[in-house]
C-alpha cells in the first residue's frame, strides 16, 4: 500500500521505496481497490493531500480475476525480488494469488514479505491459518519487532525469519517555533501539553489515558490534555468518562492529519503517551523520536525493546492507569524531560531509515538466502 491511501503502512512503503531507489532499481505497485467499508470504520481511505503518485494501482484486494493481471503487471518490470508489505489476513489470498502466478510465470523471482502485523490486532476469520498459509509462501519473512518475530514462531511460519526494526521518520520541523505553535493551539505558555496521537482504536488505550487523567487535578499541575486522531470507534463512550471539571482543557481533533499538521502537534507537546495493550512496533513512537519527544509507553515487546525506563522513555504496566497518572506527574518536570531528550538522537541515528534499507537490502540477498 502505497500514497494516495493514507495511514502509517502507506508512510512506511513511501519511504521504503525512495530509500530503496538509492541504492537499487525499484518499482512501486499500488492497490485500485483497497478496503471494503465494512472494513474501514473512518472517513477517507485516501490522504486530502497532494501525493506523488509513482505506484502503479494495478491489484483489487476484492476482485480474485484481477489477481492474476495484477501479477502479470507486476512481471512486466523482470523483478528478481518481490518484496509485498503485510499487515492483515484479509489480503492474504489475492497476495497468495498473486505470488503463485508469479512462481509459475517466472520461477527464479524471490519473494519477500514485509509483515507489518503477523496476527492482527483485531480478531478476523481464519485470520491465522490465513497468515500461515500466505508467510509460508514467502522466501524470506521481515519483521519489525521481536514481538513479531516470537508470533512467527508460535504461528509455525517455516519461513527464513529475519529480524529487523521500525526506522524511526525523518520529517522536518514546522516552520514556526513552539511558543507561537502553543499560540495558534489556544495553549498557555506555562502548560504541559500530553499528546495522544493517531487512529483511535480500542487496542491503544485512550480511555486508559483518560481515567489516569481523572486521577489528576490537571489545573493545578497545568496539564492539558491534546487527542488527536480519527476515531475508529464510538467516540462517545470513551469522551463521557473525562471529568466535567476537565472538559474544557481538553483538545480533541477527530480527524486524520497531514504529515504537516503532525509535526506542529509533535513540536507543540511536551510528551507522547502511549498506554496501548497490544502492538506489533510504532511509527507513531518512531516519529515521537524523531522530534525528540519524551514518551510513556506500555511494557509491550513491541514497543520497549529498542528503549530503557528513565533513559529514553518512560515505561509502564499495561492497564497500570495508577502508575500511568505518576509517570504523566514525572513528565510535568522539565528536567526530567530534558534528560529523556539527550539520549534520544543517539536513538535516532541507530534507527535509523539508512541504517534500515542497508540492513534490508542484506537480510533479502540471494547470497543471504
Amino acid at each position: 500500500m502505497f500514497p494516495p491511501f493514507r495511514g502509517g503502512i502507506a508512510n512506511f512503503s513511501d519511504y521504503l521505496y525512495k530509500n530503496l531507489r538509492k541504492h537499487t532499481s525499484v518499482s512501486a505497485f499500488n492497490f485500485s481497490y483497497l478496503y471494503p467499508p465494512v472494513l474501514f470504520p473512518g472517513k477517507s481511505q485516501f490522504s486530502d493531500h497532494l501525493q506523488d503518485k509513482y505506484a502503479k494501482p494495478v491489484l483489487h484486494s476484492c476482485n480474485p480475476f484481477n489477481w492474476k493481471q495484477a501479477a502479470q503487471h507486476i512481471l512486466e518490470s523482470n523483478p528478481n525480488d518481490v518484496v509485498i508489505c503485510y499487515w492483515h489476513p484479509f489480503f492474504a489470498p489475492a497476495f497468495l494469488k498473486v505470488i503463485r502466478t508469479i512462481r509459475k510465470k517466472k520461477p527464479d523471482t524471490r519473494i519477500h514479505i514485509l509483515a507489518h502485523n503477523v496476527i492482527p490486532h483485531e480478531r478476523f476469520p481464519f485470520g491465522h491459518s490465513l497468515s500461515r498459509k500466505l508467510l509460508n509462501a514467502a522466501d524470506t519473512l521481515v519483521v519489525l519487532s521481536q514481538k513479531s518475530f516470537s508470533e512467527a514462531i508460535k504461528l509455525d511460519i517455516k519461513t527464513d525469519i529475519k529480524l529487523l526494526f521500525h526506522p524511526v521518520y525523518e520529517q522536518e520541523l514546522p516552520n514556526k517555533p513552539p511558543n507561537i505553535l502553543k499560540k495558534e493551539y489556544g495553549i498557555k505558555q506555562d502548560e504541559h501539553v500530553f499528546l495522544f496521537f493517531g487512529l483511535v482504536r480500542h487496542y491503544k488505550g485512550l480511555d486508559l489515558f483518560i481515567e489516569a487523567l481523572n486521577k489528576i487535578n490537571l489545573a493545578k499541575h497545568k496539564i492539558r490534555p491534546l487527542i488527536v486522531g480519527e476515531f475508529y470507534t464510538d467516540k462517545e463512550p470513551i469522551l463521557s468518562q473525562i471529568k466535567a471539571e476537565h472538559r474544557d482543557l481538553y483538545i480533541i481533533k477527530d480527524e486524520f492529519v497531514s504529515e504537516e499538521e503532525m509535526a506542529r502537534v509533535f513540536t507543540v507537546s511536551d510528551a507522547l503517551v502511549m498506554p496501548y495493550r497490544s502492538a506489533s512496533q510504532s511509527g507513531i513512537l518512531a516519529n515521537a523520536i524523531n522530534f525528540y519527544l519524551p514518551t510513556i509507553v506500555t511494557n509491550l515487546e513491541g514497543l520497549t525493546e529498542h528503549i530503557s525506563h528513565g533513559e529514553s522513555a518512560l515505561i509502564v504496566q499495561k492497564n497500570d492507569t495508577q502508575k500511568l497518572k505518576k509517570a504523566i506527574l514525572e513528565l510535568t518536570q522539565i528536567e526530567v524531560r530534558d534528560h529523556i531528550k539527550q539520549s534520544l538522537p543517539t536513538l535516532k541515528e541507530s534507527l535509523s531509515w539508512d541504517m534500515f534499507t542497508k540492513r534490508f537490502i542484506d537480510k533479502i540477498s540471494k547470497e543471504n538466502l
